[in-house]
C-alpha cells in the first residue's frame, strides 16, 4: 500500500516511515508542516492510507480528516494520538477506520495496516464492532 504520513514531529514522521517500510509498504511523503499541508500531499498522491496525528497545530488531524473524507469518502485514514483516547467522542465522529494509540510498536502497526488493506470497504471507527 501507498501510505501518507502526518506528524507535525518531524522525528516521528522518520520512525512511522522506517516502521511502514518494515512493514512492506511504501511511503509516498512524511509530512510535518501541519494539517494544512497534509490535505494538499494528500491531493497531490491520493495514498492508499492516511497515518494521521490528531493534535497538530493550526489545522488539526481531526479537522484534516473531516476535508480529506468529505472530498474522498473512502480515504481509508488511521489516527494517532498520545493524549486523547479512542472512545473520545471526537475521535470517534472523525471517520477514521482505525486509532493508534502513542507510542505503538512495530507489530501494532502491522496489524492495523494489514486489517486496512485487507477491508474491501472502509469501516468507520464508529460504526465498528471492535477498536484498535
Amino acid at each position: 500500500m501507498r501510505v501518507l504520513i502526518s506528524d507535525d514531529d518531524r522525528l516521528v514522521c522518520e520512525l512511522l516511515t522506517e516502521y511502514v517500510v518494515a512493514c512492506d509498504h511504501s511511503v509516498v511523503e512524511a509530512v510535518s508542516g501541519g494539517g494544512l499541508a497534509t490535505i494538499q500531499s494528500y491531493a497531490k498522491h491520493t495514498p492508499d492510507i492516511l497515518l494521521l496525528d490528531v493534535l497538530m497545530p493550526r489545522l488539526n488531524g481531526l479537522t484534516v480528516c473531516h476535508s480529506v473524507l468529505s472530498r474522498n469518502p473512502l480515504a481509508k485514514i488511521v489516527l494517532m494520538s498520545g493524549q486523547l483516547d479512542v472512545t473520545d467522542s471526537n475521535v470517534q465522529q472523525a471517520g477514521a477506520v482505525a486509532y493508534l494509540k502513542k507510542p505503538f510498536s512495530l507489530e501494532e502497526l502491522r496489524e492495523v495496516l494489514h486489517s486496512v488493506e485487507a477491508a474491501e470497504k472502509p469501516k468507520r471507527l464508529r460504526t465498528a464492532s471492535a477498536s484498535v
